[in-house]
């Protein structure tokens, strides 16, 4: 199966395309130029854990045809509620999803950590959380799937989720970083860059105006998200990784359509690397 971890490899989640069958996202995929697909999960997911044995082999086999890789499943879990049935019912949908992802031959399961209750600061609840996904993290070996956390939410900021990495302290246990994301909560991109890069398993990409919560979405490449000092920073910190655009057409229908949105993208994705790499060359060839 292709795998996407070298060769800054490209590709998109399906949040962007909630129209098109699973089927559809594999053929489209393809014939944009895309190398990958982070596939949605969760209860209106493209890919739910409810898929039987057959279905999975059958999507597996088609990306595999296409020559291409699934990156990662999203899981919409949380780990922060004060009762631990709840917990524990998220680490079991958790592992579910870690053998969805094993089964598709996705390298990664994306995780949340939760929205807190009004009053309730990150820290309180670093122990339950680094607890739940220590009670996961024996099975995502086994399965041999990684556990990339993305900062959201009440832990948007890289800063928030560090405590975490650091209590876990285990390389299957990485981030996602979302340039957007941190960008929109006020951070600035090196500095989100520092605090994330050692535990860096990929990269979304996304455009935007405003910072939250006036933030608007924009097509890629027309909003004000300095994606040129990102990129730039990556590749020259030697990042090989891959980069999903996410479009978040799933929870706005007003938003274009991913027929829009995705040719686009890869245009705008393939000339940030471009300009990355030549700005990489330049310091070189002036050293």
């Amino acid at each position: 199966m292709p795998v996407l971890t070298a060769n800054n490899s490209i590709a998109f989640s399906t949040l962007g395309c909630p129209e098109w069958t699973a089927q559809e996202a594999v053929a489209k995929a393809a014939i944009l130029g895309f190398q990958g697909i982070e596939w949605r999960g969760g209860p209106e997911g493209h890919v739910k854990v409810t898929m039987p044995p057959a279905a999975r082999a059958e999507l597996n086999r088609r990306m595999h045809d296409c020559g291409l890789a699934a990156l990662a499943v999203t899981t919409y879990t949380s780990f922060v509620s004060e009762d631990s049935g709840v917990r524990q019912a998220n680490v079991d949908d958790l592992r579910r999803h870690l053998d969805l992802a094993a089964d598709l031959g996705a390298e990664f399961v994306r995780v949340f950590l939760g929205e807190l209750q009004p009053g309730t600061r990150p820290a309180g609840v670093y122990d339950r959380i680094v607890a739940c996904l220590n009670a996961a993290l024996l099975h995502a070996k086994a399965v041999g799937v990684g556990l990339a956390i993305e900062p959201h939410d009440d832990f948007i900021r890289p800063s928030a989720v560090l405590p975490i990495l650091s209590g876990l302290g285990d390389p299957s246990v990485g981030v996602v970083w979302d340039v957007g994301n941190s960008y929109a909560a006020g951070e600035a991109v090196s500095d989100s860059f520092k605090l994330l890069r050692k535990r860096l398993f990929y990269v979304q990409v996304k455009d935007s105006f405003g910072r939250w919560p006036q933030r608007r979405l924009a097509l890629l490449g027309e909003g004000e998200v300095p994606l040129d000092e990102a990129f730039q920073l990556l590749l020259a910190s030697g990042y090989e990784g891959p980069f999903s655009y996410e479009w978040e057409r799933a929870d706005d229908l007003a938003l274009p359509p991913a027929d829009v949105a995705f040719p686009l993208a890869l245009r705008v994705l393939q000339a940030l690397l471009a300009r990355a790499q030549l700005a990489n060359c330049s310091e070189d060839t002036a050293d």
